[in-house]
């Protein structure tokens, strides 16, 4: 791992709740103070899926990602159709 704020050490990946297809949208993050942050703001019509954090151990790159289990009460593609008509 670097310690230059540059670089990102991970990602979370949220689900977007919005759309019939479920797209991902990822938010990088520098520090666990950018993470915290990141995961603990409310984001609308989005849902935290994953965490990846980036790692080097001897020389190789790692990562190690953190699975989470949601529901939402999600719209059925015909009702989407409505709201952006």
């Amino acid at each position: 791992m670097t310690d230059n704020p540059k670089y990102g050490i991970g990602q979370a990946v949220f689900i977007r709740t919005d759309t019939p297809d479920y797209s991902e949208t990822t938010i990088p993050f520098a520090s666990l103070e950018e993470l915290v942050a990141v995961c603990s703001e409310g984001r609308p019509n989005l849902t935290l899926e994953r965490v990846i954090i980036y790692a080097m151990s001897k020389d190789e790159p790692v990562a190690l990602t953190l699975g989470f289990i949601s529901a939402s009460m999600g719209q059925r593609p015909g009702e989407l159709k409505s709201q952006f008509s």
